[in-house]
């Protein structure tokens, strides 16, 4: 079902409907609908496995101009039950009705090392999983993986003051973890271009650390 500007933005007036947008991150840079999460293809399981989204959630898809009909049968497919239909003519239809947008902000790795040491409001938040982060991080990184976003109470202690930086594995989930951060009213955030991977090339402009576990069974105190 296509859906106009006129009936999705009455859908989008109750709480429960979640907004899907498939488009690449290129095109989120550009602007999307407010509170849409980002959902790539190849990333719809992960949402499913994680909790983000179920497969009765009641779902307005968002897709590029005239693959409103591939999305919907990507989605049919996977087994979704209560999609409420597509938007006719995507994000162009919704900058062309003039309605608000918002925007995904991107850096690259050597900016983020260049304002660690200036901003004092700086934080750098790592969504990768508890093992990842415990290997190696960059010191004084908040650590929430992106599972626990599916939970909007792990976001109880960020706020717009701070100026969030967003690392993920290779730069993938940072984009569904900005996306699900703006829908929460934390709008202060940008996406570390390439994760981690990226700060790899650039160790000397890092300071890491990790999280050790105790070498003997001695360390553990019983109580």
């Amino acid at each position: 079902m296509l859906l106009s500007i006129e009936q999705s933005q009455e859908l989008l007036k109750e709480d429960h409907v979640i907004v899907l947008d498939t488009r690449t991150l290129d095109d989120l840079k550009i602007g999307y609908v407010p509170t849409a999460i980002h959902a790539p293809k190849h990333q719809i399981g992960k949402l499913i496995a994680m909790g983000f989204i179920q497969l009765d959630s009641p779902i307005i898809l968002i897709a590029p101009n005239g693959a409103e009909q591939e999305a919907l049968t990507i989605f049919e497919k996977l087994g979704f039950s209560n999609i409420k239909g597509v938007l006719e003519g995507g994000f162009e239809a919704w900058i062309q009705a003039e309605k608000k947008f918002d925007i995904l902000i991107d850096v690259d790795v050597d900016e983020l090392a260049m304002d660690i040491p200036f901003d004092e409001y700086l934080m750098i938040l790592d969504v990768r999983t508890e093992d990842q982060y415990h290997e190696s991080h960059i010191k004084s990184s908040i650590s929430l993986p992106l599972v626990e976003l599916a939970d909007p109470g792990s976001m109880s202690e960020l706020d717009e003051h701070f100026n969030i930086y967003i690392i993920s594995d290779n730069g993938e989930d940072a984009s569904i973890a900005s996306t699900i951060l703006k829908k929460q009213g934390i709008h202060n955030n940008r996406i570390v271009n390439d994760g981690w991977e990226a700060v790899q090339f650039l160790k000397d402009k890092f300071k890491f650390d990790k999280i050790k576990a105790p070498k003997k069974s001695d360390d553990i105190l019983d109580f």
